[in-house]
């Protein structure tokens, strides 16, 4: 099932990803009426040692599609597959140990924690749950020495290993999840807007940690955000997302410099440069109306309602993600569709 000519192979693959949640109504006997299409057939790649970023607004669907992924969340219909093999179609206990390789860092240090655990327990959980599984033979004086070390790469005083989380600022809170989600030496790390519920000054410090443990590591990251100041910075290549679709794909220069798709567009000139004469002289792209609701039932084109672009085409028929050039796909009837035969989308 692996993409034919891609070198390296993926290490992670999305493909048709699909997560609906049911509508129901009715006290005692509960009726389904719909479905939220929370993510609707969503497809990518994530490569081995290079950081992706997921972006979109709020309710776009890429927290849902990071818990697919995660398997925190049940997925509809689609596969996810991890060096090659499908993770959606296998047994449980063979996905527990598969589930070692990915692991996730939550959006609220605050949250995220078990406030009755200390730093030192939090981050050692993860090992002694793989011991008592029987899938990792450790002694706790390896895992004291194991935990002890993540804290140093953490940025972590170890004088803090008895703290509990209320006694950490947020900056250092989300240290402790990243020095847990390291515990069992992920080869892919899916950060859910890490930085957004940090001070701006604490963001910088967590994000370059972040580069720092890739590169030491040799880490993958699925780096999930709406900030796009802060995925140009630290990803690769970005998805963007918008209503539960991808829009377009693209490396991050390609990507800042010329937008394809009329959403990201838009975006993009949300994003302020820190430069005043030419942030004067540049035009906000202003989007009408409202994001539809994920709960309508849609046909076509999910952006055709806010587009200044929109054709009669976009009315009736979804864009397939089609390679517009080299490395660049946008999902968008203005680079061209070849007549919609061979869309990936039912």
């Amino acid at each position: 099932m692996n993409s034919a000519n891609t070198t390296p192979q993926p290490l992670l693959e999305v493909k048709n990803l699909k997560v609906y949640f049911p509508i129901e109504k009715g006290i005692i006997v509960r009726k389904r009426i719909g479905w939220l299409k929370a993510v609707d057939d969503v497809s990518f790649a994530v490569n081995e040692g290079e950081a992706v970023g997921l972006v979109g607004e709020s309710g776009c669907g890429k927290s849902t599609t990071a818990l697919a992924i995660a398997h925190l969340q049940k997925i509809t219909d689609g596969h996810i597959l991890f060096e090659g093999r499908d993770l959606s179609a296998m047994p449980a206990g063979k996905l527990y140990a598969e589930r070692r390789n990915f692991q996730m860092v939550f959006q609220d240090p605050y949250s995220s924690l078990d406030p009755r655990m200390t730093a030192f327990d939090t981050i050692a959980e993860p090992l002694r749950i793989q011991v008592r599984r029987g899938t990792m033979a450790l002694s706790e004086a390896e895992i004291r020495d194991k935990v002890l070390d993540l804290m140093d790469k953490a940025g972590l005083s170890r004088t803090f290993s008895n703290r509990y989380p209320h006694e950490f600022s947020g900056g250092q809170r989300q240290r402790i999840g990243i020095a847990r989600a390291l515990a069992l030496s992920p080869k892919l790390v899916i950060a859910d807007e890490p930085v957004s519920a940090l001070d701006v000054s604490i963001q910088s410090q967590i994000l370059n940690l972040m580069k720092d443990l890739q590169n030491e590591l040799g880490l993958t990251y699925l780096f999930i955000a709406h900030n796009l100041a802060v995925v140009e910075y630290f990803c690769r290549r970005i998805v963007v997302m918008y209503l539960g679709t991808i829009a377009e794909i693209a490396p991050s220069e390609m990507l800042y410099s010329e937008p394809l798709h009329p959403y990201t567009q838009a975006l993009l000139s949300a994003v302020p440069i820190p430069d005043p004469p030419r942030e004067r002289q540049r035009s906000r792209i202003l989007l009408k109306g409202d994001v539809p609701s994920p709960s309508a039932e849609r046909q076509g084109c999910p952006f055709k309602e806010r587009c200044a672009s929109a054709m009669a085409i976009c009315a009736t028929q979804r864009p397939d993600l089609l390679e517009a050039r080299p490395g660049h796909q946008v999902a968008c009837h203005l680079y061209g569709q070849k007549g919609n035969t061979d869309g990936n989308h039912h």
